[in-house]
């Protein structure tokens, strides 16, 4: 039966050692990954919540103006007066 070897992934030369620098340069690499899944969440989570406030935004604006209409009219109404 043929003996199975396991290769630790951290064996970045795959010398069959793993050193010191090599798990550094290996947990450095994971923690890019990482980072990067992680910028993107964030960026698609950001990508909604501007929507949403952009959203929000357009319906205060619609609001404003309707209340600056209204007060427009209100003044030319007692102006008349």
């Amino acid at each position: 039966m043929a003996e199975e070897t396991i290769k630790d992934p951290r064996d970045l030369n795959g010398d069959g050692k793993v050193t010191l620098d090599e798990k550094i340069k290996y947990a450095a690499s994971k923690a890019g990954e990482k980072l990067s899944e992680v910028a993107g969440e964030v960026k698609d989570k950001a990508q909604v919540a501007f929507a949403e406030v952009k959203e929000k935004g357009a319906s205060l604006a619609d609001k404003a103006k309707d209340k600056i209409a209204d007060l427009k009219a209100k003044k030319e109404d007692k102006a008349e007066a």
